[in-house]
């Protein structure tokens, strides 16, 4: 049997690869390969389904146009480099591309009976929807659903290269451990939505009060962290704790009902009074319970005398 190349099959058949391709979801491109003189390459378009068309915008009107035809200069420069690629492996190359669309492509180099390249065949899978899902699954895995916040897990990592910084920097790391003092009152007052509603607005005050480059963290229920990095002395830590107590102690209003609430805080420093990140989340801790057990609505440091 007679082996046809693809511009033999393309000029005999054509009409039956394109209806084969008709019906595909993925979008299907064939080129043609030209090399000029100076080795350049330049591709035209010889087939498309209407996947390709529409994604592509595109009509049957570019075929025998090159690429450089049809687009603006710099989508066409990413295309040429794309397909040149290809041509220059000798072997199916993957690529993908960003932007409003983003496309998973295989570009397959096809030789005639002479081992020339002449044609390259694409095809590229709309992967938007997906990659979307990705990003918002990844999104989910380190962030607190109700606030935004980052959660523990994302917690963790900050507070580890905060400490890696600190010892190459000489800096001081502060974890300003808080919940609300007596919560659980607006739950049961006036239920778990408005609960939500105000650790949503919780959420936001703690933001208002510390530098773009801090985390503000919820690790469930009315637990916060605070996260302070660059660090230089105790009186920066003291002074973004006290104006944390003092937003706190604004009115709130939430469906037109307005009512006061205060917070405990628990502070620990490294490497003051902690050498690693669990120990300092532990002392943190330690130092809140502390707060509460004498007074609420204060901060204490780990290493601070019991109040008398």
């Amino acid at each position: 049997m007679k082996k046809l190349d693809i511009a033999t099959l393309i000029s005999e058949h054509g009409d039956i690869l394109t209806s084969l391709f008709h019906h595909m979801s993925d979008m299907f491109f064939l080129m043609s390969v030209e090399e000029s003189a100076e080795k350049h390459y330049h591709f035209r378009y010889v087939l498309m389904n209407p996947a390709a068309m529409q994604v592509a915008d595109l009509s049957e009107e570019a075929y025998g146009k090159r690429i450089e035809d049809v687009y603006p200069e710099e989508k066409a420069a990413l295309l040429n480099r794309m397909y040149q690629k290809a041509v220059q492996s000798g072997e199916p190359i993957h690529y993908t591309t960003n932007g409003e669309v983003i496309g998973e492509s295989i570009l397959s180099p096809v030789y005639n009976k002479d081992g020339v390249c002449t044609h390259v065949f694409s095809v590229t899978r709309d992967i938007t929807e997906r990659k979307k899902l990705e990003t918002r699954l990844e999104y989910m895995a380190y962030h607190d659903v109700l606030t935004g916040l980052p959660n523990r897990r994302l917690l963790h990592i900050n507070l580890h290269d905060a400490l890696t910084a600190a010892r190459v920097n000489d800096e001081l790391v502060a974890v300003l451990f808080l919940d609300c003092d007596h919560f659980k009152e607006i739950n049961d007052t006036w239920g778990h939505n408005t609960g939500d509603t105000f650790l949503k607005m919780l959420a936001e005050r703690l933001k208002s009060c510390v530098r773009d480059g801090d985390t503000v963290a919820r690790l469930g229920g009315d637990e916060f962290v605070v996260l302070l990095t660059g660090v230089h002395t105790k009186l920066q830590v003291e002074k973004v704790a006290t104006r944390i107590l003092q937003s706190l102690q604004q009115p709130w209003v939430i469906d037109g009902q307005e009512f006061s609430f205060t917070t405990s805080i628990g502070v620990a420093l490294y490497p003051t009074s902690a050498a690693d990140a669990d120990q300092l989340l532990a002392y943190a801790d330690k130092a809140l319970y502390r707060a509460k057990a004498t007074g609420r609505n204060q901060f204490l440091f780990f290493e601070d005398p019991i109040p008398s």
